[in-house]
């Protein structure tokens, strides 16, 4: 690897968060690795800047200043950010080309798009017996300051596998023998059917109004649905992914 691929490995391997309250959440949790601190050039000298400034220094993270608007290109959120972003670099936050040929049952989002949404479902993943989320960075909420509050700050501590689109990351995980499933409504066979055949399964979740979409429907090898009683058409995606997430703890299989 050279040193350029190297480097773009290092970065696509990091999350930026901003804002004033989450920043300083995230500094003063020790156990989180911080590449650097973004401050723009306007902020006041408030109490919660100074605070930041102090404790990065402590910790001796790189501090860059910046006008506003180039910290806002660092954000991509210049209504939100409040002059302060921050990198950070989860040991378990890789790209999908990382995921071993023996790791397990994964959870693959597409299209997910409400960040509460997304938060629950990294939180679901984290604590459950399965070994990681594949995110594409395109197409699904960004990862940002209300899916961390979400997540209840298990992202930072979640096996997350990036990819720049699902696509690109499922045909990755097939070429590696995991198999596909899909998760839809209206297909006759039951998540509680599915074994783990050789354990490399893949389940799919898509968008929280339309569902899978068409191009990943056609990459699933097969589909199964959560059963539902009362008349209920539909679950939250949140609950759903629950569901997929700790289906080996009680079915044992």
């Amino acid at each position: 690897m050279t040193d350029y691929e190297d480097k773009k490995r290092k970065f696509a391997s990091m999350i930026t968060l901003y804002g004033r309250k989450p920043v300083l959440e995230i500094l003063l949790d020790p156990e989180t690795s911080i590449f650097r601190l973004h401050l723009a050039e306007s902020n006041q000298r408030g109490d919660t800047i100074t605070q930041i400034r102090k404790i990065a220094q402590k910790r001796g993270i790189d501090i860059i200043t910046h006008p506003k608007g180039a910290l806002s290109r660092i954000s991509k959120n210049a209504r939100q950010d409040q002059g302060v972003a921050i990198d950070i670099a989860p040991p378990k936050y890789q790209s999908v080309e990382q995921v071993s040929d023996n790791a397990g049952q994964l959870l693959a989002l597409d299209g997910i798009t409400n960040p509460q949404n997304l938060g629950m479902i990294v939180r679901s993943v984290a604590a459950s017996p399965m070994n990681g989320l594949l995110l594409p960075k395109k197409g699904c909420a960004k990862i940002d300051p209300l899916v961390h509050k979400a997540s209840a700050g298990t992202l930072i501590k979640s096996s997350i596998y990036h990819c720049p689109t699902i696509e690109s990351g499922l045909k990755s995980l097939r070429s590696k023998g995991y198999q596909l499933i899909g998760l839809s409504g209206g297909v006759d066979r039951s998540l509680g059917d599915i074994g783990n055949a050789n354990g490399k399964i893949v389940f799919v979740l898509g968008n929280e109004t339309t569902g899978i979409s068409e191009p990943v429907l056609a990459l699933c090898d097969e589909l199964a649905c959560i059963p539902l009683e009362s008349g209920v058409e539909s679950i939250n995606v949140a609950m759903a992914a629950t569901l997929v997430a700790f289906r080996t703890t009680f079915s044992g299989t």
